[in-house]
């Protein structure tokens, strides 16, 4: 690990002649500080021979920017010294992608400084200051810490259209990615579902739940303080029946507001040939570069469908006039309008890959979601490039999966850790879904070009399956250790390490005022049967979402709109399955202790409880009838790890939409 030092230089001799009280101290030093539990983890740290004392009560914290001294006194270390040295004391109002976050972190015997380029910097040093203040109280240990992060794009896309997610979440989540070190919110403000975007030019366009220009403002104003940048996102041309469902005319006339609430892109777009369709779009464009400060604007692109424009003869003849050939030069045509109209705004413009074309300007950010060949395909052709594909925390992988990548990684690694991914266990039930996920898509055959560069990654969490009251949990509990790999320099065998630190750095969220994302003690009233859910997980990849007859009829090529989605947007999502994390961390934590042969005589008779006891508990809660099957299948387990059963791969599921992942950890064993 980056840092590991000598026990002489950690000063573990310093401490064999101390008083009870230090020898106290040097017990909780050595546990945490020979790993740590900061993530990301930061490039070099160097420990020291002493802890932070109390400072004197009439000093002054010291540094120019209000910003850093409002992010310390949030720390709650005011007996410490604290001086913060910024190079650069010209502050911006927000960050942009060039922005500094370096930083020196040093704590000593006599203050806590910090030294940076950039205001950023600063900041992001106090989110390393507030992980390591958890449970040291007014001892924090010598160290010096210098840190700077890999990528500048270290982004999370929350989609606030197909559910609404409310303001005060937003700001808890710029929290939580202040404090994991991420740096762009990305909104993906408008679907068919939703459009969240506050608009005052079409009023008539906007839901009853959304977002007016000066709550945006708001949240531009708190993410910026955390040194966060907010960009929006309008998705056109397809993705648009919200947009249509209010002007017809805008499109080809066939949307229906029921429809609304379901869930898979819908059939209509946008009318390329109607010259009041691109005057509404690039006015809305217009409107939403002028309330987001930052220098980029996402415009969409994805999943369009081309049915109406290939039915309409209108829309043949304007593109036969235009020289276009077929569909997919008619949204290249649409898209660069957009785009132009965006530089001449002073934005640039970011696109999903889908609309990659051999006349779209490089000066054009591609956002890569289908897997390597966006990403290769972008790069070869020259344009910045955000990598998303294995970051989706809406398929409830687990958060070593997405250890496996990082965005820069070569064509090679990113092809074996697929492999790893197709042959995970876990995922045995929607094997050839994961398969046909990591090569669906056609791809233009694009000149190729200087090489273009990676800015970073952004984890992606769609909002089908996640509400206001469970997006943290779904996000949070896992995005760490993405964050992680958009700012470390880590290998990814790491991974161990990585859900040790992630582990403790969740416990302590609520000590540091932060969301509880845990919250395994809120997923049900019945506590009695804490032994079960805490070992269940929800189905992996779409099975929730599609269903799983329809992730069959997807991954065989056979047609999907037969098999009817189990969701939509009006369905409550209150059940089990809906408030358990994606992944179990204490099962996660159980499996590495299984393969070390520990005891487990006080799980097993968890597992065996649960199931005795399971009717009564019906009787009181009928909801929880769809859990008995994972219920059998736990108590089996125990069975197995008493060596009274044989192990049986089908005890990992499916259950319906649960899974017990700990299983996996029996056949590894055997």
């Amino acid at each position: 690990m980056h840092g590991q030092q000598s026990k002489r230089s950690l000063g573990l001799t310093k401490f064999e002649d101390d008083d009870r009280e230090r020898q106290h101290v040097r017990v909780v030093f050595l546990q945490i500080f020979s790993n740590p539990p900061l993530i990301p983890f930061p490039k070099e740290v160097v420990f020291g021979e002493g802890q932070q004392h109390q400072g004197e009560k009439d000093s002054m914290n010291e540094c120019s920017s209000a910003r850093v001294l409002r992010a310390f006194s949030r720390l709650d270390l005011g007996h410490c010294l604290f001086s913060c040295e910024i190079v650069n004391e010209d502050f911006s109002s927000v960050p942009n992608l060039h922005s500094n976050y370096q930083y020196v972190l040093r704590i000593d015997g006599q203050k806590i400084s910090v030294r940076a380029i950039e205001e950023w910097g600063a900041l992001a040093a106090l989110s390393t200051l507030a992980q390591l203040s958890v449970g040291f109280g007014e001892h924090l240990p010598d160290c010096t810490i210098t840190d700077e992060p890999k990528h500048p794009w270290r982004g999370l896309l929350v989609d606030v259209a197909r559910h609404f997610i409310s303001l005060s979440t937003l700001f808890q989540c710029c929290d939580l990615m202040h404090h994991f070190k991420m740096n762009v919110l990305h909104l993906h403000l408008s679907d068919d579902q939703g459009f969240r975007f506050g608009s005052e030019v079409y009023p008539e366009l906007v839901s009853a739940d959304n977002y007016s220009l000066a709550e945006l403002r708001q949240l531009i104003t708190y993410a910026a303080d955390l040194g966060i940048r907010v960009v929006p996102e309008l998705d056109v041309p397809g993705h648009t029946s919200s947009w249509l469902i209010k002007h017809l005319e805008w499109g080809f006339g066939d949307e229906k507001e029921d429809d609304l609430t379901e869930f898979g892109p819908h059939r209509g777009c946008l009318d390329p040939s109607n010259p009041k369709t691109m005057e509404a779009v690039l006015t809305l464009f217009e409107e939403l570069a002028h309330t987001f400060p930052d220098e980029y604007v996402h415009v969409g692109g994805d999943e369009v469908d081309p049915f109406y424009w290939e039915k309409s003869a209108k829309v043949q003849s304007w593109a036969a006039a235009q020289g276009l050939l077929n569909s997919r030069d008619i949204q290249a045509q649409f898209t660069i309008e957009v785009c132009k109209h965006l530089s001449e705004l002073n934005k640039k413009a970011i696109v999903w890959d889908e609309a990659l074309h051999e006349l779209l300007p490089t000066s054009v950010t591609v956002q890569a979601w289908r897997g390597l060949r966006a990403r290769d395909n972008s790069l070869a052709s020259g344009y910045p490039t955000i990598v998303s594909a294995p970051y989706y925390l809406d398929l409830h992988y687990p958060a070593a999966l997405h250890y496996l990548y990082t965005p820069e990684m070569s064509s090679q690694a990113w092809q074996d850790a697929d492999e790893t991914v197709r042959n995970d266990p876990v995922l045995a039930h929607v094997a050839d879904g994961v398969r046909w996920h990591q090569d669906f898509g056609e791809f233009p055959s694009l000149s190729k070009s200087e090489s273009g560069t990676i800015l970073g990654g952004e984890a992606c969490m769609w909002s089908e399956l996640v509400t206001d009251e469970l997006l943290l949990t779904r996000v949070w509990t896992r995005a760490p250790a993405i964050a992680e790999r958009f700012w470390s320099e880590l290998d990814i065998e790491q991974a161990d390490s990585m859900y040790e630190r992630l582990s403790v750095s969740l416990q302590r969220l609520p000590f540091l005022a932060l969301p509880d994302v845990l919250n395994i003690h809120q997923v049900h009233p019945c506590t009695a049967l804490k032994p079960l859910f805490e070992m269940l997980e929800p189905v992996k990849w779409y099975g929730r979402l599609l269903s799983m007859e329809r992730v069959a009829a997807r991954a065989e090529g056979r047609e999907e709109s037969a098999c009817k989605r189990p969701y939509n947007q009006q369905t409550p999502l209150n059940r089990i399955v809906d408030r358990i994390p994606a992944e179990s961390l204490l099962a996660t934590r159980l499996a590495r202790r299984i393969k070390q042969g520990e005891d487990l005589s006080p799980w097993i008779i968890g597992w065996q409880n649960q199931c005795a006891i399971f009717d009564t508990w019906v009787n009181q809660y009928p909801e929880l009838a769809e859990l008995r099957p994972a219920s059998e299948a736990l108590a089996r387990l125990a069975d197995v790890a008493l060596g009274l059963a044989s192990y049986d791969s089908n005890l990992v599921g499916p259950f319906g939409e649960y899974l017990l992942p700990i299983a996996t950890a029996f056949a590894d064993d055997l």
